[in-house]
């Protein structure tokens, strides 16, 4: 965690590759973080339009400040601290230790993938308005830097994925994919971190959000205990997915689900003909059931890999962002929605 500095950082070091780990010290390369090279590159070609934008409504265009904004969400409410999320994901974890003690947005709007979303004025003004600013890190959300300098100096900012042993999340700068919360224990120390942060910004609730920081802890011990016993009813031989993002790494690896591939290498990149053909083939030969796709991508690739290879198509998982329906409103609903989809879909 740490205190924007007067003057933010413009520069990242994007890599192009990521590393994932398998067993004691074993690597698999990977391409998923190829994804943000590419939402990069296609967000600096429309920082102009975005810069007019801020024009129009009135922005100096000599610096843009989100007070000048002439529409804005409504300021939050007195006396509490704003906590501003970047998905709604993470603000659920966030819910879960505030309680009612501070007010909560996440910006990233549900169904909107993480990866590709482009900020918004709004955005602007939310992060003008923030006590404490929560992120995953490890290379989720590259399009937040350009926005951060519109916080009040005196904002926290909390990268989650910091909280992680160095031996999971990586050391900085990095690539690692970036999708821990799908295991409930990494989300469970995102919870504590959650709470430190909330905690030193608000220090008069300070036992308050520590008390429900433990309480969460206790559910999602609880949650990670039923999805092992949900899991170990497929056929062992059947524990496998295909996926059209690479999201899954951490939750197979802790439930003993082996994860053959992802479709695309980053959202909206198209595999190649070859690279399609080959995993068609590794779906067949390994009998694979069904291949997973998520609300915020077409399902198109998915669909065409399904019946190339005979399979089913599923396409309501979620995982970088909640649902709509109350069900799916919360980080707990939204894994026991996901792990009932997986365990009907291979079973």
């Amino acid at each position: 965690m740490a205190v924007i500095p007067a003057r933010y950082r413009l520069a990242l070091h994007i890599p192009q590759t990521y590393l994932t780990r398998e067993g004691k010290g074993a690597v698999r390369p990977q391409t998923y973080s190829r994804m943000i090279l590419d939402s990069w590159q296609g967000k600096m070609r429309v920082r102009g339009a975005w810069i007019l934008a801020m024009c129009l409504l009135g922005v100096s265009c000599g610096h843009v400040t989100a007070p000048a904004l002439q529409e804005s969400p409504a300021p939050a409410s007195s006396g509490r601290p704003l906590v501003v999320a970047t998905t709604s994901t993470l603000a659920a974890l966030v819910r879960m230790v505030s309680d009612d003690l501070a007010e909560v947005r996440a910006l990233v709007p549900i169904g909107v993938s993480p990866e590709t979303y482009e900020p918004t004025p709004r955005d602007l003004v939310a992060l003008s308005q923030a006590s404490v600013i929560v992120e995953n890190g490890a290379g989720l959300e590259t399009w937040l830097a350009k926005v951060l300098g519109n916080a009040p100096p005196q904002a926290r900012v909390l990268v989650l994925s910091e909280s992680l042993p160095v031996a999971v999340a990586g050391r900085p700068g990095e690539a690692v994919n970036p999708h821990f919360w799908l295991d409930p224990t990494y989300a469970a120390r995102y919870v504590s971190a959650i709470a430190d942060a909330l905690a030193a910004a608000d220090p008069r609730h300070a036992a308050a959000y520590r008390a429900n920081a433990a309480q969460e802890r206790k559910r999602l011990a609880a949650l990670d205990a039923w999805i092992r016993r949900q899991i170990a009813t497929i056929p062992p031989a059947r524990r496998v997915m295909v996926t059209d993002h690479d999201a899954w790494y951490y939750f197979d690896r802790r439930y003993g689900i082996q994860d053959l591939g992802a479709i695309e290498s980053s959202p909206g990149k198209e595999p190649s003909a070859a690279d399609f053909a080959a995993l068609v083939a590794l779906a067949r030969a390994r009998h694979v059931p069904a291949i997973f796709a998520e609300p915020e991508f077409s399902p198109r690739l998915a669909k065409e890999l399904a019946d190339s290879a005979g399979i089913t198509t599923v396409t309501d998982l979620y995982d970088d962002s909640l649902g709509t329906t109350p069900a799916l409103s919360t980080y707990e609903g939204m894994m026991k929605h996901d792990v009932m989809t997986i365990v009907q879909a291979l079973r």
